[in-house]
């Protein structure tokens, strides 16, 4: 029997012979049509199996369309959605399933693919995301597009096993567990990479606060297609003031410094490690220079030619047989001079040629000498620019006899203006201050 209901189907306590006495109430075909139904028990849809209610229920009819409540393959079907009431929630056994705004506490599993913002998320066990991210529950680790991360977070992609956590206590680990290169970047560029054998290079300024080399290996500087190794090296800045290098520059090729090098004590300069400048020395091997100022020298050899410009001091100087030395000029055998200019000697004090133990030795000069002048008479053979003395014997020039001097008997005064009827000049007779002159050698008129 179906029911063709127009209003709410209501279920009251009136009798069923009530409805007979409805003036709605048509029987027709074995439909009953009334304006309202109000059963006093349940509505039941009874057969000898589930088979014979299959379908069975409620149906609403407007028109030409329906909507249906029945009973499906066991279960309570409708072709409408059902609508509860605010605050009202969908139950399973007593308890909330789903309600406006949560699913209820025993709803543990579902097929959803898409949830909203989550304000938090608890995973107890295994999850995947996407078919790309696992998160296992056994390893307590993040795995992207790998099953078996070897770190608190694998990532695998394009053949390259990337980790992130820690292998060991207190370490931990950033790079690749297969043979490849690691780069670190910075928008999109490549700041420092290193290489799978351990290579590692960095583009662009290294700033650390320390740098200690554990490893026998250097310090490479490796030139490129775009940049030379000139201008590399090492190289300090501050706040202010230039910056401080130790570089390899060129024209020609070298280690420059803008600073001091300073060694430490005991330490040197060298070459193919042979000492060149220590602290107080030069290296045996220095043989050439163009120093311009020596100190106190200790000693002094010259094997080849020697030529002082300016004043040269030391206590003693040996050249061969020959020496110079305490104020003393010195020589072992005979000492020779060539020269064909002038040969200037210039002493502060007495010049003593000879040796005053052997008076007998011979002092020849070959040549014109003169004293007191620079340019001697071209007829002379001696040219004294003042009184000379022979044998103990003053000659001196004068237009009279001295008035004024001490003077020993011979002594001779010439006269500097000889004239007719004048004399050559005068004579000491008697030694005294100035002794008694007499003059000589009359000059005859003509």
């Amino acid at each position: 029997m179906a029911l063709n209901v127009f209003e709410p189907l209501k279920f009251s306590t009136q009798g069923i012979n009530d409805l007979a006495t409805q003036p709605s109430l048509i029987v027709s075909n074995g439909k009953i049509t009334v304006d309202f139904v109000e059963p006093t028990r349940a509505v039941t849809f009874s057969g000898g199996s589930f088979a014979e209610v299959e379908g069975k229920g409620i149906k609403w009819i407007g028109g030409n369309r329906s909507k249906n409540l029945a009973l499906k393959q066991s279960k309570l079907w409708s072709d409408m959605s059902v609508n509860l009431a605010d605050e009202q929630a969908y139950e399973i056994n007593d308890t909330p399933v789903i309600s406006f705004s949560e699913l209820g506490p025993s709803v543990t599993k579902s097929n959803l693919k898409q949830v909203g913002t989550l304000r938090s998320l608890n995973v107890a066990g295994t999850t995947t995301l996407g078919e790309f991210a696992v998160f296992s529950s056994e390893l307590n680790r993040l795995g992207i597009n790998t099953e078996q991360p070897a770190a608190a977070i694998g990532i695998r992609e394009n053949g390259v096993d990337l980790i992130l956590g820690s292998c060991k206590k207190n370490t931990a680990v950033l790079g690749t567990t297969t043979n490849d290169s690691l780069e670190l970047i910075t928008d999109n560029t490549a700041r420092i990479s290193i290489s799978s054998n351990g290579d590692v290079q960095v583009y662009g300024k290294l700033i650390v606060d320390e740098v200690i080399a554990v490893r026998s290996s250097p310090v490479i500087f490796k030139e490129t297609a775009s940049s030379s190794n000139y201008g590399k090296g090492i190289m300090w800045t501050g706040m202010k003031g230039p910056a401080r290098q130790f570089v390899y520059q060129a024209s020609p090729d070298r280690i420059w410094s803008t600073d001091i090098i300073d060694l430490d004590e005991n330490k040197y300069f060298a070459i193919n490690r042979i000492s060149v400048l220590s602290q107080s020395t030069l290296g045996d091997t220095v043989t050439e220079s163009n120093l311009q100022k020596l100190g106190l020298l200790r000693e002094l050899q010259v094997m080849g030619d020697a030529a002082v410009t300016r004043t040269l001091s030391t206590s003693k100087i040996s050249i061969g047989n020959f020496s110079v030395t305490d104020h003393q000029l010195s020589g072992y055998s005979d000492i020779t001079v060539n020269r064909n200019d002038t040969i200037e000697l210039a002493v502060g004090e007495n010049i003593v040629i000879g040796n005053t133990s052997n008076k007998d030795r011979t002092v020849s000069v070959y040549g014109k000498l003169t004293v007191g002048v620079a340019v001697p008479d071209s007829d002379v053979a001696l040219t004294v620019a003042g009184p000379v003395s022979f044998d103990n014997k003053k000659f001196i020039v004068g237009s009279h006899a001295p008035h004024s001097g001490e003077f020993n008997k011979g002594d001779i005064v010439w006269n500097s203006d000889p004239k007719a009827t004048d004399y050559i000049g005068w004579v000491c007779v008697t030694p005294g201050a100035p002794g008694r002159w007499l003059p000589f050698g009359a000059i005859a008129a003509q």
